[in-house]
C-alpha cells in the first residue's frame, strides 16, 4: 500500500519537475546561445574559444559522473538539487563579474555550457535515472520523457527571445552590461528551477550493494556509450559553437542568431508532443526504430544545412533536425535505461552520458576547423551523426 501511495505522489509531484525544467531551460538556453557570442564580444578568437569548451566538456565530465554515481545512493531527487548547483554558478559568475579570470572560471568549472539544443536545460545528471526509476515501463517512460522535452522546448524559445532582447538593450547599457542583466535574469530563473525540485517526490531507491554497477548493467552501458561517444563527437564539431558558426558564416547579429534557433526549439516542442502520441510495441522494437533513424537523418540534415549557401534554407534544415531530435530522445532515453538493472540507474546513465560529454570536447577542433573552412566542421559532425545512428542500431538490435 505504501509503494501505491509513493507512487501516487510521485505522479502527482511530477508537474513541479516539468515547471523546474521549463525555468531551467530559458535559462540555460540564453547561456548556451549567447557565451560564444560573449566571448566573441571579448575579443576571444574561434579558435580560444574551442580550446574554452574542450575544458567545458572535461569539467561536464566529472560533474555528471559524480552526481550521477551519487544519486543511487542518496535519491536522484537530491542529485537533480545537486545539478542545479553548477547553473547557479555560471549565471552568477557571469552577472556579477567583468573580470575576464572569472567568467572563464565560472564557464570551466561549472560545465553547464555546451550545445544550444532544446534539451540543453532539461537534462542534467540524475534526470533520466530519475525517470527510470520511478516509472519502470518503457511506454511510461517515453511519454514522460515526450512531455520534458515538449516542455522544455517551449521554455527554450523563451531562452532565445532573452538573447533577442540584447540588441534593444545594447543603446542603453553597451555590449558588456546589456549581456550581465540578461545573464541576472538567467540567474533568477535557475534558482527558481532549484525551488521547485524541492516539491517533488520519488519512490525509495534500494540500497546500493555494488560499489559502481552490476555486470549486466555494465555490458550495456558499454553498447549504448559507444553509439553515443560516436554521436558526441559529431554534436562537438557541429553544434556546441553553432551560434557562433551562424555569425561567422552568414554575419547574423546576436538577435538574429536567437530567431534562428528560435524556431528550432519550436520545432523540438512539435517533436516531442508527436512522440508523446506514438505507440510502443510490447517488445520495445518500435522504440528503438525511432531511436537509431531519426538519429541518422538528423545527422544528414546536419550536412545539407552546412552546405547550404543560402541562411534561410539552412535554418529550415536545423528547424527539421530540431523536430526529429525532439521526436527521437525520448524513444533513445528509454532504450538506453532499458538494459540497466535496479540499482544502477544512477552510474548507469551517468557512464552514458559521459561518453557524449567526452566526446563533444571535439569542440576544441571544431574552432581550428572554422578557421580553416566554415562548413567544414558541421559536414563531418552531421556524417558522425549519422553514422552513430548505424551503430546504435547493431549493437541494440538483439536487446529486448
Amino acid at each position: 500500500m505504501a509503494d501505491d501511495i509513493d507512487g501516487a505522489k510521485v505522479e502527482e509531484r511530477f508537474k513541479f519537475l516539468l515547471i523546474s525544467r521549463a525555468l531551467r531551460s530559458a535559462a540555460l538556453i540564453f547561456v548556451a546561445l549567447s557565451t560564444p557570442l560573449y566571448l566573441l564580444k571579448l575579443n576571444f578568437d574561434i579558435i580560444s574559444i574551442g580550446i574554452i569548451y574542450l575544458f567545458v566538456s572535461i569539467t561536464t565530465v566529472l560533474i555528471s559522473l559524480g552526481i550521477g554515481m551519487l544519486g543511487d545512493r542518496i535519491g536522484f531527487r537530491k542529485a537533480l538539487m545537486m545539478g542545479e548547483i553548477p547553473a547557479i554558478f555560471i549565471t552568477a559568475a557571469l552577472t556579477f563579474s567583468t573580470s575576464i579570470y572569472v567568467i572563464l572560471a565560472g564557464i570551466i568549472i561549472s560545465g553547464t555550457t555546451g550545445s544550444a539544443g532544446a534539451m540543453r536545460g532539461a537534462m542534467s545528471p540524475g534526470m533520466n535515472a530519475y525517470i527510470a526509476t520511478n516509472w519502470p515501463e518503457s511506454s511510461s517512460r517515453v511519454r514522460k520523457m515526450a512531455l520534458i522535452t515538449s516542455v522544455a522546448s517551449v521554455f527554450s524559445i523563451i531562452g532565445s527571445l532573452i538573447l533577442y532582447s540584447y540588441d534593444f538593450l545594447t543603446p542603453f547599457y553597451g555590449s558588456v552590461d546589456s549581456f550581465r542583466i540578461l545573464y541576472g535574469i538567467s540567474l533568477a530563473l535557475v534558482l527558481a528551477s532549484l525551488v521547485s525540485l524541492f516539491f517533488i517526490r520519488e519512490k525509495p531507491v534500494s540500497k546500493k550493494e555494488e560499489r559502481v554497477m552490476k555486470k549486466a548493467s555494465g555490458k550495456y552501458v558499454l553498447k549504448v556509450s559507444i553509439a553515443n561517444g560516436i554521436n558526441g563527437s559529431g554534436i562537438g564539431l557541429a553544434i556546441v559553437l553553432l551560434p557562433a558558426w551562424y555569425a561567422l558564416r552568414f554575419g547574423l547579429t546576436e538577435s538574429q542568431v536567437a530567431l534562428t534557433f528560435l524556431g528550432s526549439y519550436a520545432a523540438t516542442a512539435i517533436g516531442g508532443f508527436l512522440a508523446s502520441r506514438i505507440s510502443i510495441s510490447a517488445d520495445g522494437k518500435s522504440t528503438l526504430k525511432v531511436a537509431w533513424i531519426t538519429r541518422v537523418i538528423q545527422g544528414g540534415l546536419l550536412v545539407l544545412m552546412a552546405i547550404s549557401p543560402f541562411v534561410i534554407i539552412a535554418i529550415l534544415l536545423y528547424s527539421g533536425r530540431s523536430l526529429l531530435a525532439g521526436f527521437g530522445l525520448p524513444s533513445r532515453n528509454a532504450v538506453n535505461v532499458s538494459g540497466l538493472q535496479e540499482g544502477d540507474f544512477g552510474a548507469g546513465t551517468s557512464l552514458q552520458g559521459v561518453s557524449v560529454r567526452i566526446s563533444q570536447g571535439f569542440s576544441g577542433l571544431s574552432g581550428y576547423l572554422m578557421d580553416i573552412d566554415l562548413p567544414f566542421p558541421v559536414i563531418l559532425g552531421g556524417i558522425l551523426q549519422a553514422v552513430s545512428g548505424v551503430v546504435y542500431y547493431k549493437l541494440m538490435k538483439n536487446d529486448k
